[in-house]
């Protein structure tokens, strides 16, 4: 059973970034052979490059998952991955590492274009890289996840604000040697659908010591409770069977499905001694029939967060902390400030650089103009948020001010009188 990283160590942490993916993105079994090998590839074994190369049958994976449109309506997405050269769950993992490295060193991508050696990446990514198969381990991942490509039905396109269709790969291979010992760069082309989106993505930290430890299908647990405990204390309800399937990747087999259910129990029991999880405060357990709506009689699935999840109220973020320090200076109509968890949807919806634009102009109303409020200083505040309003004239003239004032307290010594005698003559 892997263990959570000690109180008295820091433990590392990492970005779950792909918030996007909403739904399984592999099987979880995956069964490697040489290229050279494989019976739909082997007329290709001539070729050495591609030859000792590690790869699996062509994958074709649509999974579905559930969610709440702009209207509050519960609707179904649906996410397909295709793989030409098969999916492992480490490869996901793989370039989870990748992203991250490319979100905490965004200079590292220049037009597009991320360059590292094979050494470099099992560095950053904690993979060994003291053999040949080591180098054609990594080198094969490479390869396979250059040939994902990503269906989502149901992408929230903050931009417009609707669910969109989305279809894109997530990078090409500029170049990588034939030479299995190469210390020559890969050059990784970006996706530029992807690196859009990458680059409005939210930050989701987790204990990444932690996640290496675990299963894969513990880890895919993990990056769902996290993401769904971050904001909340309750997680989203979940058709148990479904959650086996979609969300964690267990056969769909329908012959299956009670050992689905056994085995969806056990990695319940293992996510509470891990701490993720507790059970669902409101129910008692994991656990439950629901006796009305859709999917009456089925049995449905919810959790209550763990001690060892990072909840966003307790985050080491201190530009969040800051932010919502300064959005406590304001009121509502029963002199309430807004409650933790309204800034974490607003935050969600919005992002910081919007929700810190809006809050400097409705505190300097609330100094300069208090009297002018129609309701109150929150609605004010949430009512620019929400239409994203120019800053008003009244405001840019007191920056403006503010600029200037400073020279109002100045007593110019001499040189500065002959120098700037025209700026600092009284008008």
């Amino acid at each position: 059973m892997p263990t959570r990283t000690a109180g008295s160590a820091r433990p590392q942490s990492a970005y779950a970034g792909l918030d996007f993916i909403k739904a399984a993105f592999c099987p979880l079994n995956f069964r490697a052979m040489l290229f050279s090998d494989h019976p739909e590839f082997s007329r290709f074994r001539a070729d050495t490059a591609l030859g000792t190369l590690e790869v699996s049958d062509p994958l074709h994976y649509p999974r579905q998952f559930p969610y709440t449109d702009q209207h509050g309506n519960r609707k179904t997405g649906t996410q397909i991955v295709t793989a030409a050269f098969g999916l492992a769950p480490h490869d996901f993992d793989f370039f989870l590492g990748l992203y991250t490295f490319i979100k905490r060193h965004p200079d590292s991508v220049q037009d597009g274009i991320f360059h590292s050696t094979v050494d470099f990446l099992g560095r950053q990514l904690s993979l060994p890289t003291t053999s040949q198969k080591d180098y054609l381990r990594i080198r094969s991942r490479i390869f396979r996840f250059a040939h994902v490509n990503y269906t989502n039905t149901a992408f929230w396109n903050p931009e417009t604000r609707h669910h969109d269709i989305v279809k894109f790969g997530f990078y090409n291979l500029g170049s990588m040697s034939r030479v299995l010992e190469s210390r020559r760069p890969v050059s990784f082309e970006i996706d530029p659908t992807f690196l859009r989106i990458a680059g409005n993505a939210k930050f989701r930290k987790f204990d990444y010591d932690l996640y290496r430890q675990l299963s894969p299908a513990m880890r895919r647990f993990y990056l769902i409770a996290n993401r769904d405990g971050w904001n909340q204390r309750n997680s989203t309800i979940f058709m148990a069977d479904d959650f086996a399937i979609h969300q964690i990747g267990f056969t769909d087999n329908p012959a299956l499905r009670k050992h689905r259910l056994q085995q969806l129990r056990r990695l319940l029991a293992n996510a509470e001694e891990l701490d993720l999880i507790r059970p669902c405060r409101a129910w008692g357990s994991y656990l439950q029939t629901k006796n009305q709506g859709a999917g009456r009689g089925q049995l449905a699935l919810r959790w209550s967060r763990g001690p060892a999840l990072r909840s966003r109220a307790t985050s080491d973020d201190r530009q969040s902390d800051s932010l919502y320090a300064q959005l406590c200076d304001l009121r509502d109509e029963h002199g309430k400030t807004i409650d933790p968890p309204a800034y974490r949807r607003l935050v969600s919806e919005h992002g910081h650089g919007q929700i810190q634009k809006h809050l400097l102009i409705v505190l300097a109303q609330k100094e300069h103009h208090p009297g002018s409020f129609q309701r109150s200083e929150v609605a004010a505040f949430v009512d620019r948020l929400q239409h994203d309003y120019a800053a008003p004239d009244w405001y840019a003239d007191l920056k403006r001010a503010e600029r200037l004032s400073p020279f109002d307290e100045v007593t110019p010594n001499q040189l500065s009188m002959e120098m700037y005698e025209t700026f600092f003559k009284a008008s």
